[in-house]
């Protein structure tokens, strides 16, 4: 399995932001979703495949910096850390 680049998982995980803030809006009523990080794992794993187990990439991104463009952090957060445990 290919690991994505820092680019497409950025890309990916900012239209999984765009198709999280509708679920929140639309499905839940606007209720913040404490369970997010689930919702992204999914999103991203449905579109790379299962280059990390969903409860592993959950976690990562739980735990990636935020800024002002946590995609983007979130993306090379990700990557370093599966870079470095291979």
């Amino acid at each position: 399995m290919n690991n994505p680049s820092v680019d497409d998982l950025r890309d990916c995980l900012a239209a999984a932001g765009r198709a999280h803030h509708d679920y929140e809006q639309k499905v839940l009523k606007g209720v913040r979703d404490e369970l997010w990080s689930g919702f992204y794992a999914a999103y991203v794993l449905g579109r790379f495949g299962d280059f990390l187990p969903a409860s592993r990439l959950s976690q990562l991104l739980k735990e990636a910096p935020s800024n002002g463009d946590w995609s983007g952090a979130a993306a090379g957060y990700v990557v370093r850390v599966i870079e470095a445990s291979e």
